[in-house]
């Protein structure tokens, strides 16, 4: 049985890179969202669990970094 393997295209895996490397994650997020809602047609809770999961494996310490903010804030 062949499996259907999706992957981020090369142009959102650089846009996501350049804006996690240059600190605005946050934005990172939100055109990741996007896509996978309109391109992946996910649910959006499945699609921000997918984000998290992502964010932690490729770019743990901005999303640390962005969390600490965040709770810093509140």
């Amino acid at each position: 049985m062949q499996q259907n393997k999706m992957n981020l295209s090369d142009d959102l895996v650089v846009l996501l890179n350049r804006l996690a490397q240059n600190g605005d994650i946050r934005m990172a997020g939100h055109v990741l969202h996007a896509y996978l809602i309109r391109f992946w047609k996910m649910e959006r809770d499945d699609a921000t669990r997918f984000i998290i999961c992502y964010f932690e494996k490729h770019y743990p310490k901005q999303l640390q970094r962005y969390v600490k903010k965040r709770r810093h804030r509140n």
